[in-house]
């Protein structure tokens, strides 16, 4: 049986054909103890069964893709287990293959204290909806831990599109945004991160944990100063680029994903999917700006985003496009698609109270964006408890890895500078 692909679908498919990125999305969660393997397996044989889209098959036609039927027995390497650290880095880096399934695949790494490694197919879904996804799987793990037997009685293959989120906007108000909206989506920018240009590369994560005592005063800070902690961190991205590339005094243009879930009515997980869109934020740091004097900049602009339809636009246009009657648009934007050269997603919190494993306890947990090829650069963030971990993964050398890491020491330097309630005062 066919299952029409989506334009999201799609539109990540052309990011791997066009060098920008292997459209994959990663998770990876450290446990204090040991976890069952075998019960681990068996959730993830029956999530795949739960959520159809993850068992099949992606058939490649330019414009005209579609997903297929397949049997789950005859899905392989969805549940490696691996006892030794490169492995499961390896595997981490790793990426699936939407032509043999599964959209999905795990990677248990077994020592004194067991880490779990996810890696999904970004074709099927947004860093979003895999948090309900590792969510799901962390419930159905507990319920087999306490029966065996257990086999989920619902199954979640709804409608895939983003029409739900368009659902609620006038035709009148759709024609509004598609002619004053943002015109600069996705636009590429003058500013580029510094890269090796040796061949050999390979694909890596570099992580960097934000310390808790840092993030604890990055939530304070922002309580008392009512700005959100992705202004902050934001604030400490655009001034370490603006050193790193030696921008300052002139504007950087950074897109950043935005999760059009939140103009659903409804937020039940309803179909795994993609709902994500981009905005351009555009900040220009002075030499003798000060944190705060940077930071108020980006939550003027984030501000007046937030009350003007906030990511709609490339909704409307992707959807806009697809009816052309006798025009290709896969085609279309295949040669003309510009990807950014820096980018940055804010992946959010990842709930405990939602990630729950029987007889184990979670000490951690990050999600990764796609890896990207060079010379593009994404830094991804994600909070969990009193952690927070920023990622960012490449195609690159050794070099490269080392650029990074050092940009990350900016990043540090520039949230030190994110005062306590109490210190605010002497600003």
């Amino acid at each position: 049986m066919k299952y029409r692909a989506e334009i999201f679908d799609e539109f990540q498919y052309l990011y791997e054909t066009t060098g920008y990125s292997d459209h994959q999305v990663r998770c990876v969660i450290s446990f204090a103890n040991k976890v069952d393997a075998g019960m681990m397996k068996k959730a993830a044989e029956l999530l795949i069964k739960t959520i159809p889209i993850l068992s099949r098959t992606y058939k490649n036609f330019g414009g005209n893709s579609y997903w297929e039927y397949a049997e789950t027995s005859e899905l392989k390497d969805l549940f490696t287990v691996a006892d030794n650290n490169a492995d499961f880095d390896m595997f981490s880096a790793s990426k699936t293959n939407e032509a043999a399934g599964p959209q999905i695949k795990f990677c248990l790494l077994q020592s004194d204290r067991d880490s779990l490694s996810i890696v999904i197919n970004h074709m099927v879904s947004d860093a979003a909806g895999f948090k309900q996804c590792v969510y799901l799987f962390s419930d159905i793990y507990s319920k087999l831990i306490k029966d065996p037997r257990y086999v989920p009685d619902f199954v979640i293959d709804g409608d895939r599109g983003f029409k739900a989120v368009l659902s609620n906007i006038s035709f009148a108000k759709q024609v509004k945004l598609l002619l004053t909206g943002s015109k600069d989506n996705n636009q590429k920018s003058g500013c580029e991160f510094s890269m090796s240009k040796s061949e050999g590369s390979a694909p890596f994560i570099v992580t960097h944990e934000i310390a808790p005592d840092t993030y604890r005063n990055i939530r304070n800070y922002c309580h008392s100063e009512s700005v959100t902690v992705n202004d902050v961190i934001l604030t400490a991205y655009f001034r370490a680029l603006s050193e790193k590339l030696d921008m300052r005094g002139k504007e950087i243009a950074v897109p950043i994903m935005i999760d059009m879930r939140r103009y659903l009515q409804d937020k039940s997980f309803l179909a795994l999917t993609n709902l994500s869109s981009t905005t351009i934020v555009r900040v220009t740091v002075n030499p003798n700006d000060k944190f705060v004097e940077t930071l108020f900049k980006i939550n003027s602009v984030m501000n007046e985003k937030k009350a003007n339809n906030l990511g709609l636009n490339t909704f409307l246009k992707l959807d806009a496009g697809f009816k052309i009657p006798l025009i290709n648009v896969y085609n279309v934007l295949r040669k003309s698609l510009k990807n950014p050269k820096i980018c940055m997603t804010n992946i959010g919190v990842l709930d405990s109270s939602r990630l729950i494993y029987e007889n184990a306890e979670v000490m951690n947990v990050a999600m990764f964006g796609s890896i990207k090829y060079r010379p593009y650069f994404q830094m991804s963030l994600t909070s969990f408890n009193d952690k927070m971990t920023m990622g960012t993964g490449l195609y690159g050398t050794k070099q490269d890895r080392m650029n990074i890491e050092k940009f990350y020491d900016l990043m540090d330097r520039e949230l030190g500078n994110v005062r306590t309630p109490a210190d605010t005062a002497e600003r």
